[in-house]
Order: C-alpha cells, then sequence, then structure tokens
C-alpha cells in the first residue's frame, strides 16, 4: 500500500525536476548579454588590452629590428602576423558569450550585421578583410619600397585597416588596405634589403662612347654604397637615339635606404670625370619643345 500511495508522486516530481533543468539550460538573450554591464566593462578591457600589447610589440620589434641592418626585413615581417593573431583573439573573446544564443537571435545578430555593412560599414570591412589579404598574400612587407599610383616610399606599417608609406620627402601618407589590393603594386625590393637603382645618363654623338662607358662603370662599382655578388650584378646598358646616346646604369643598392644618395654620388662622380674627358651632354639649343629634366641632368642638382 505504501508503494501504491506514492507511485503518483514520482511522475509528478520528474516533472519538476525536468522544468528546473529546462530553466537551467535556457541561454540568455540577446538584451541580457548586450546590456549586461560586466561585458560591457570585459569588451572595452580587452580592446584596450589588445590595442597596448599590439603597439608595444610594434614599438618594440620595430627598433630591435633596426639593430639588426640590412636584415631587419626577417623581423618586421613578423608584426603583421602578431597583429592579426592578437586582434582576433581578442574579437572571438570578446563575442564568446554571443555564441550562447539561440538560432532566431543569431538570425537577429546576422542580420543586424549585414545592414550594418551594407548602409555604412563596407568601406570599414573591406578595409579589414583587405588587410588580411595583404598580410596572407605578402604582396610587400614592412621595409619594402612600392609605388602605389603616384605614391612612392618605404613601408613603415602594415594595419589591418591602411597601410602607411614614407615618402623620400619625409611625408606619411595612409593608403586603406582595399586600395591597395584594387590597384596595381610596385616592389622595388621584394622583401631583401638590395634594391635595383637605375641612372640615366646622356651623351652627344661626338663624346668617347667607349670611354664614357668605362668611367660610368668605374663610379658605379667604387660607390661605398653599391652592392655587388653572384645575384646582385651591375649592368652597363647603351641605347642610340635619333640627337643622343643614352647610358643606362643599373646596379644595387647596399641597403634601399641609400637609394638616393647612391644616386646621387654615381652621378656626381660620374658627371666630374665625363667633364674632365670632355664628355658632354647633348646639344639642345636647335631642340625645339619640352626637354625632359633627365636630359638636361648633369648632377648638379642633385
Amino acid at each position: 500500500m505504501v508503494i501504491m500511495s506514492n507511485t503518483p508522486i514520482l511522475p509528478s516530481n520528474l516533472t519538476n525536476i525536468t522544468s528546473i533543468t529546462t530553466d537551467i539550460s535556457q541561454p540568455l538573450s540577446l538584451l541580457q548579454i548586450i546590456l549586461n554591464p560586466v561585458w560591457i566593462i570585459q569588451s572595452v578591457f580587452l580592446l584596450i588590452a589588445a590595442y597596448i600589447i599590439v603597439w608595444m610589440l610594434d614599438f618594440g620589434l620595430k627598433v630591435l629590428s633596426e639593430q639588426l641592418g640590412t636584415k631587419r626585413h626577417i623581423l618586421s615581417m613578423i608584426i603583421p602576423v602578431l597583429k592579426v593573431i592578437i586582434y582576433l583573439l581578442t574579437v572571438l573573446l570578446i563575442i564568446s558569450p554571443l555564441l550562447n544564443l539561440g538560432m532566431g537571435e543569431l538570425a537577429i545578430i546576422s542580420g543586424l550585421l549585414g545592414a550594418g555593412i551594407g548602409f555604412g560599414l563596407k568601406d570599414l570591412f573591406a578595409d579589414i578583410v583587405a588587410g588580411f589579404l595583404i598580410i596572407i598574400e605578402k604582396p610587400y612587407q614592412i621595409g619594402d619600397k612600392i609605388q602605389i599610383d603616384n605614391d612612392y616610399g618605404e613601408v613603415v606599417d602594415i594595419g589591418i585597416i591602411q597601410t602607411i608609406i614614407v615618402t623620400p620627402g619625409d611625408s606619411r601618407v595612409a593608403i586603406p588596405n582595399y586600395a591597395v589590393i584594387s590597384r596595381s603594386v610596385s616592389s622595388a625590393n621584394a622583401g631583401s634589403a638590395e634594391m635595383m637603382i637605375v641612372i640615366e645618363f646622356y651623351l652627344s654623338y661626338d663624346s668617347d662612347l667607349k670611354k664614357a662607358t668605362t668611367l660610368l662603370t668605374e663610379a658605379v662599382i667604387t660607390s661605398r654604397y653599391v652592392y655587388v655578388s653572384g645575384t646582385r650584378p651591375y649592368t652597363i646598358l647603351v641605347e642610340n637615339h635619333p640627337l643622343y646616346r643614352k647610358l643606362i646604369a643599373k646596379a644595387y643598392v647596399n641597403d634601399l635606404r641609400h637609394e638616393f644618395v647612391f644616386r646621387t654620388d654615381v652621378i656626381r662622380r660620374t658627371w666630374e670625370v665625363f667633364k674632365d674627358e670632355g664628355i658632354k651632354p647633348p646639344d639642345i639649343t636647335h631642340i625645339t619643345g619640352p626637354v625632359p629634366i633627365s636630359y638636361l641632368d648633369d648632377g648638379n642638382n642633385k
């Protein structure tokens, strides 16, 4: 009789336990998470901490890379990768509570995110995606000399949103990452410390071409900034034009930051010996129309 009297109570207790378990396992709503002060403070703290860590790593690695001289590119290429890893981990930590939402609320978040991208954040997300592609594909690296449209300079930073280059005039140019991958980019050194420099000279037809070629070769290979090896040869080329001859010197500079001092050094010393040997620039007094500056260059403007 005791068993018979307690039998109806057992299913009732199981029902109560099931309802309690269901209430405990019920995920938090979207508003409960977003309006939770703890989540807001934690998210802000994580973003600030990530920014500080990235800044410290960026500063420290750049200072350390400068101590490596021509090998600085080896360490500099790690900086963008570390930025991506830190920011990705930060975003995952921030959104981790949202992953426990129900399918309906996740659909709402996806819709709001899609609307934000479509209306106001399209360019921002395009730059972020482009930043990841630049870091993965490596069309250029920190320390490279690149040309993008009319902007030429050394890459000093590759961020998630933009790339920073410093021009020869010491101007900092911020280029959106999406603009980089949607245009042609020319890298003069492709991750190497050495870079080829092309210098042109214009001579008259009555000048001694053989002597001019010899003197230019000596000026190039004796420069303190030149780098010559089996994989980095120098070349002297000659082109004949109707009114002048053109000598082209191609050689590698030992550090891309010496690009302009190397060019100046070769041009100045070459024209000094050309003058002593009677090698002259072409006569342009009978030429009509504009004349390129390089046609008139005798090294004095460098």
